[in-house]
């Protein structure tokens, strides 16, 4: 309620909750006209919302409007009045009839009902003792579609339990037909249904009365094939005693606010795209089927770059859109396409894409209040420079005398830093690894207040097909960040060990599946001793699909051996080592590392090194125990962790993701920011542990290992 309340701008004794819907008095009717106009379909707590005004008369409420048990009876009246007026926008607000499948529509934790929200901008309250959901937005079609989609294919799958008929669609506002027959024919709707949405312009009629969804390739209640001749395309069957009214023609749809305009082109969005298929196959189908297209095909992709199932098109013409519009439904792939308007307005189609070759820096906002707000005066260090988005996010950050740093062994991306460096004169490109930063900055008497890591592999270098990094994409087996050092996989792969290419695959990458990683090994010394070793990605791709067999996880089968490969030659864990223990030595006192990691991998590096440092903590027991038993002992510990020089390492919490973030850049859904501060003069927990383990007679704990010797040569 209070939060409801700071929302709307009221009290909060002027807010009753009831059943999903809120009632707020406001102060006056300025007040109440202002928070409708600026507020209604606005999100709030993830969700878009609707805010309505509704004058109340006095004869239906009493006049006093202080008491609680008055503002919940005027929320009542509210709601009865709400659902009894028959407005023009009435059609705004459909109930879609799902008895039995509502815990489908809701999906796990509520995650299906929030996809569907950001989708396509509606709102959703699912009334499961009604068996029915509610869909409210200024353009409830696609969403009502999606609803329909669910219940059909889970009443399929139960095998026709529970109600085998039709979905009933009402505008809320008007209540049911008290005359509506108990099954209707699928899609068709109860007398007196005023909704445009029940039936698609390429819905078709099968003998026994059904109608079915234009993408269905058999009817859904008898199985029967849809005509080939284009039969049952047109003039959907009406219930009897039905008034004929006039439905808009799917090619309406160009007039409503919509993308389109001759610069920019003519966008359609498009659901139920094959996983397996392509940009290229995707913008050749719809240039040559309907016309001339504005560029690429874009397709939503999940983090391990398989296509979600939905994508964009760009028509040069709006006379192609519109025609691409009339057969919603065109068969590609094996399915019936959903096709409708891309929207650009708040409440339009919304999904998370990312442009080839593009990079959306992760947490930037975190990064930054964690290692700069602090101080905008003072030096820092990007370790991972990549295309320059979090270099670019510090500098902005920055004051104008501070200074930036910036690592990178990419050649690219150190002729995109150079372009940077000749813009900012508070920025310096080092190509180097950012494990070598001591040795390049303690020359220079650098001492930086913050250093940030961001590890893996960057979005620019992931969709670049020339560098092999995706399976699914088809380039030479590459794998290396920097092309001029080392030697590509394809390579490394004719004349590696057996038992050590299972190591590598094994602790690298198939982590739980040794047996997966033992036979991808045996497949790729087979394959070598043959002359049929693959030296192009989805050729190698497909023989460790191959070797490893079924795959239970949602990914392609060679991902895993992919990653591993890139680790063990871009030496990515011991670079991630040594770049921690080069960090720390040049940090100045309180001076912050952020590392973004992205893997379960790097983070168990990254503890235990900070194991290894960890500054001593008053309330550990073995140090309590310690105290208490050994004081001499444990001063003497103290002191020589403490000796001139020596630093350790506290950790702030990790942070991940916003929600916001996860929706608008779905590859930061992965990401975890840890920081680890500099304290000199402190004393070390390992150290103190060695003290109470002597005490004790224990075997000594291991000590930090010293950082791996570099391997790569560069002039910085």
């Amino acid at each position: 309620v209070a939060a409801i309340a700071a929302f709307l701008g009221v009290d909060a004794s002027k807010v009753v909750v009831l059943s999903g819907e809120a009632t707020a008095i406001m102060p006056d009717a300025a007040a109440a006209a202002t928070a409708a106009s600026t507020l209604d379909e606005t999100k709030f707590k993830g969700r878009f919302v609707r805010v309505v005004r509704d004058d109340f008369r006095p004869d239906a409420v009493a006049a006093d409007a202080s008491g609680e048990g008055d503002v919940r009876e005027r929320a009542e009246h509210t709601r009865a009045a709400r659902r009894s007026d028959d407005t023009p926008d009435a059609a705004t607000v459909v109930d879609v009839e799902c008895a039995g499948q509502t815990g489908r529509i809701i999906g796990k934790g509520g995650s299906k009902i929030r996809e569907i929200e950001e989708l396509t901008g509606c709102v959703l309250r699912v009334r499961q003792e009604e068996g029915v959901c509610e869909v409210s937005g200024r353009d409830v079609n696609a969403a009502v579609q999606e609803i329909k989609n669910i219940v059909q294919e889970g009443r399929e799958r139960d095998g026709g339990v529970g109600n085998s008929g039709g979905f009933r669609d009402l505008p809320a506002k008007q209540g049911r037909a008290d005359d509506a027959p108990a099954s209707l024919p699928f899609g068709v709707p109860p007398p007196g249904s005023a909704s445009r949405h029940d039936t698609g312009a390429n819905d078709w009629s099968c003998a026994c009365g059904s109608v079915n969804f234009a993408r269905r390739s058999a009817c859904f209640r008898c199985h029967a094939p849809r005509p080939s001749d284009g039969a049952g395309l047109s003039g959907l069957a009406k219930p009897p005693g039905r008034p004929e009214v006039s439905k808009p023609a799917a090619a309406a749809a160009v007039s409503a606010p919509t993308q389109g305009h001759d610069g920019d082109g003519y966008e359609v969005f498009v659901k139920y795209l094959p996983h397996e298929t392509s940009e290229e196959e995707v913008a050749v189908f719809f240039a040559e089927k309907f016309g001339a297209l504005k560029g690429d095909a874009r397709l939503i992709r999940d983090q391990n770059g398989r296509c979600k199932g939905a994508g964009f098109v760009t028509f040069a013409s709006e006379a192609s859109r519109a025609e691409c519009l009339r057969n919603d439904g065109v068969r590609f792939g094996g399915r019936h396409l959903s096709v409708s308007v891309a929207k650009t307005g708040t409440f339009g189609v919304r999904a998370t894409e990312q442009a080839p070759g593009t990079h959306t820096p992760a947490m930037l906002r975190e990064t930054l209040d964690a290692l700069v707000r602090s101080d905008p005066r003072g030096v820092y260090v990007d370790g991972t420079f990549g295309r320059g988005g979090h270099s670019r996010g510090i500098l902005a950050a920055l004051a104008p005398e501070g200074r930036l740093h910036a690592f990178d062994m990419d050649p690219e991306a150190i002729a995109e830093g150079k372009k940077l460096e000749s813009q900012d004169e508070r920025f310096t490109i080092h190509h180097a690894p950012f494990g070598c930063m001591d040795k390049v900055l303690a020359p220079l008497g650098v001492r930086p207040a913050g250093v940030f890591l961001d590890l893996g592999i960057s979005s620019p270098q992931f969709d670049d097909q020339g560098r092999g990094f995706r399976p699914e994409q088809d380039g030479p087996l590459d794998l290396r960040f920097d092309l001029t050092k080392g030697v590509p996989a394809y390579e490394f792969l004719k004349t590696v060990d057996r038992d050590e290419l299972m190591r590598i695959v094994g602790e690298y990458g198939e982590t739980s599946d040794p047996s997966a990683a033992r036979r991808v090994a045996d497949a790729v010394v087979v394959a070598r001793e043959s002359a049929t070793l693959p030296s192009t990605t989805k050729a190698f791709a497909s023989l460790v699909a191959a070797a490893k067999g079924k795959e239970y996880q949602a990914m392609h089968p060679a991902k895993l051996t992919f990653q591993a490969l890139r680790i063990h030659l871009n030496q990515e864990f011991d670079e991630m080592r040594r770049g921690m223990r080069a960090a720390m030595e040049i940090l100045r006192d309180g001076g912050a590392l952020g590392v973004l990691t992205w893997k379960h991998s790097e983070c168990a590096i990254l503890m235990d090194f900070y194991r290894h440092f960890e500054k001593a903590r008053p309330d550990a027991p073995l140090s309590n125990w310690f105290e208490a038993h050994h004081p001499s002992a444990y001063a003497a510990a103290l002191e020589a962790s403490a000796r001139d020089g020596a630093w350790a390492v506290e950790a702030d919490d990790a942070l991940r993701p916003s929600e916001r973030e996860m929706r608008e850049n779905s590859r930061s859904r992965s990401a975890i920011l840890h920081v680890l501060r500099r304290r000199d003069g402190a004393s070390r927990t390992a150290d103190l542990e060695r003290g109470a383990y002597a005490a004790r007679g224990w075997s000594a704990p291991p000590r930090a290992p010293d950082p791996p010797a570099t391997t790569f040569e560069y002039e910085a």
